[in-house]
């Protein structure tokens, strides 16, 4: 079973959106975000379809079930580091990234300078994000 206020978080943060940002695109106010969080409520099907809409995916992309990930994905959760935050450290395009995360764009085709540098600020070797 997917946590609703989980699933939001981890996709407003992949976007490297604040709760701001997403209340704004979505259309709904603030407080209402807020005060799903405070009470630890899921948000309405209407307000999630906004959302959805505001994040570009469907509703049954949000409730599709997350697949094991890629290891460069792994390697970045672990490291607790954003994509917004490693676009900016190591100066990488951030769509590339969402990319490698999801898996559509396969890292082990990309030039190894690119690759090596994701490594060093993930303090791992070339290795560990390549599947």
């Amino acid at each position: 079973m997917i946590d609703v206020l989980d699933k939001i978080t981890k996709l407003k943060d992949q976007k490297g959106w604040t709760s701001y940002k997403l209340a704004k695109k979505a259309g709904i106010p603030q407080s209402t975000i807020s005060t799903w969080y405070a009470k630890g409520r899921a948000p309405t099907i209407v307000d999630l379809e906004k959302i959805c809409d505001a994040l570009n995916i469907s509703l049954a992309e949000f409730f599709k079930e997350e697949s094991k990930g890629t290891k460069f994905s792994k390697r970045r959760k672990k490291m607790g580091i954003s994509l917004k935050k490693l676009s900016e450290v190591a100066d990488i395009d951030f769509e590339l990234l969402q990319a490698y995360e999801s898996g559509k764009k396969d890292i082990s085709s990309e030039q190894f300078r690119v690759v090596k540098k994701l490594a060093d600020v993930l303090l791992c070797t070339t290795e560990d994000i390549v599947d």
